[in-house]
């Protein structure tokens, strides 16, 4: 079963106009589509159904190049560089669902494709909230540590393959989560990564 933390997704009206690239500072939105982002953040929360796995690592030895896990090895500098003060990884796997990314095709569909991109933001936003929150709960309930930032396949010169070895980790076939020939994830709005747990020096 995913795991279940109490999360609350909080979808940001001005984070959805930034995935729209309208930048408030410079560029004005109009009414309409106010009114229009509104309606879809509306839609959206009622389709998300968040859904989340992790397992935490210790860390048995990172020489700068790889990093020696119990299970397996990861030998890429960037992340040995990202994970070189913590002593534990966490492994996770979040996504919303497909309800949202099934009725963006039925916008499209429909000849509704304004409403379908707003949507499609929307669910941009909530995987980030969702990833956001998770990073959050799970290093507060994993005691007295501090997080790294995320890394997830598909960034710098992680490969996206890596993608198909974090859910077999993870043993995450109950999150709803398909996996195509070129290591791309569905439902879209999912998203695999890693991020360090860093001892706090006053405990």
């Amino acid at each position: 079963m995913p795991k279940v933390l109490k999360l609350e997704i909080n979808i940001r009206e001005k984070e959805v106009l930034r995935y729209l690239k309208y930048d408030l500072d410079r560029t004005k939105a109009n009414d309409a589509i106010f009114r229009l982002v509104r309606e879809q953040i509306k839609t959206g929360i009622t389709l998300i159904d968040p859904r989340l796995e992790y397992k935490i690592l210790p860390i048995l030895d990172n020489n700068g190049e790889k990093v020696k896990l119990p299970t397996l090895m990861i030998a890429n500098r960037n992340i040995a560089r990202l994970l070189k003060p913590a002593e534990k990884v966490v492994f996770f796997s979040t996504t919303i669902g497909p309800d949202l990314e099934l009725k963006i095709d039925q916008l499209f569909s429909a000849g509704e494709p304004t409403k379908a991109v707003i949507l499609d933001a929307v669910g941009s936003e909530a995987i980030e909230v969702l990833t956001d929150a998770v990073q959050v709960t799970v290093t507060q309930k994993a005691g007295s540590y501090q997080f790294t930032p995320r890394f997830s396949p598909g960034y710098g010169d992680w490969p996206l393959k890596m993608n198909k070895a974090i859910l077999k980790l993870l043993a995450a076939k109950t999150l709803g989560i398909a996996i195509s020939s070129k290591y791309m994830l569905s439902p879209q709005k999912s998203v695999t990564g890693i991020w360090g747990l860093i001892k706090n020096e006053k405990s």
